[in-house]
């Protein structure tokens, strides 16, 4: 490695979240609106090779974790062909991706196949009615379809991803709880976030502090300090004393940690975000498709430059850039 990703403010970025498309065949409300959203022409996406040689140049400067997204990333025709050729071709120690799993039955043994360490799955209700509310297409009986193909294919640990929002669905929170003591699911729950679609969302639920709904729950069962297998994120991971699975709580809001930020973004089109919460970033995806990867290298270097100290959600700050198009 000639050189490593490091900020000004000392935090080396070793991780990268790779999206391959800004579509998804789901519309959630926090992420999407439902119509009227514009995706960037088929000309401006990167391909396979200009993803594996970006990820190339992203390995000698130090990032060794990706996780694929998108968007919905199984949506891309033929994505287990990236997966292999990510496996095959860099230097990545983990390959991961998040999916909402309504494709995920019929993909995950070749995902598994080309490589793919694990998936995250997004589940934001364990009711079908409340779960075809907040993504308004979803299907609920497909996802947890793919769920079990993920884990028999050998895709784990299976990470949910579970947005919780007060008055929506904050009372399924003991149900996920009890689902972990019999399987070995990592439930991750998620405080929403003020970013594009998210801020409208107060019609369907309102933000819940996950830090004060952690220490109840520690009260109530006992939880205790866990650590996953595998991961890369800012979960703190907790489980009931002899359960199967494992609880996580990622905290944006009540419990910040941007000081420990490891992460940096390249968005469908070859833009690289240093940080979620702003829309400051390097447009690096001419350099990426002419194959300039001294210029790819200089941007990957840039980014980690201007990558702020940490976002101010806590006092109003909202982000205008829909989920969808920032990479999850």
């Amino acid at each position: 490695m000639s050189a490593q990703l490091v900020d000004r403010f000392g935090r080396r970025i070793d991780y990268l979240r790779i999206s391959v498309t800004d579509r998804c065949n789901l519309r959630c409300q926090y992420c999407m609106p439902l119509t009227g959203l514009e995706f960037h022409p088929k000309s401006e996406i990167l391909t396979f090779e200009e993803i594996v040689e970006t990820v190339q140049v992203a390995n000698e400067l130090g990032i060794t974790k990706a996780r694929i997204t998108g968007g919905e990333p199984l949506v891309r025709r033929d994505l287990p062909q990236l997966v292999r050729m990510l496996k095959r071709e860099t230097d990545l120690q983990e390959l991961s991706m998040t999916t909402n799993g309504l494709l995920l039955a019929a993909q995950a043994e070749a995902l598994a196949e080309a490589g793919l360490d694990w998936v995250n799955v997004s589940v934001d209700s364990l009711d079908p009615k409340r779960f075809r509310e907040i993504t308004r297409f979803g299907d609920l009986e497909r996802v947890w379809e793919g769920i079990e193909r993920a884990a028999q294919a050998g895709l784990t640990p299976i990470k949910i991803n579970t947005l919780i929002l007060k008055g929506f669905n904050d009372d399924e929170v003991d149900r996920w709880v009890e689902l972990t003591l019999d399987h070995e699911l990592v439930v991750r729950f998620l405080e929403l976030m003020p970013i594009g679609e998210g801020v409208k969302l107060k019609h369907l639920g309102s933000f819940a502090n996950l830090t004060e709904i952690r220490e109840e729950l520690i009260a109530r069962y006992g939880l205790v300090p866990a650590r996953p297998a595998r991961g890369n994120g800012p979960a703190r991971y907790w489980k009931v004393p002899g359960a199967r699975g494992m609880l996580g709580f990622i905290t944006p809001i009540s419990d910040k940690y941007c000081d420990s930020c490891n992460r940096m973004r390249l968005t469908a089109n070859g833009e690289l975000r240093p940080c979620l919460a702003y829309d400051v970033h390097v447009k690096a995806g001419e350099a990426i498709q002419r194959g300039d990867r001294a210029a790819v290298k200089r941007a990957f270097l840039r980014a980690a430059d201007i990558k702020p100290e940490g976002h101010h959600w806590e006092v109003g700050q909202t982000t205008r850039t829909v989920m969808s198009s920032l990479g999850g």
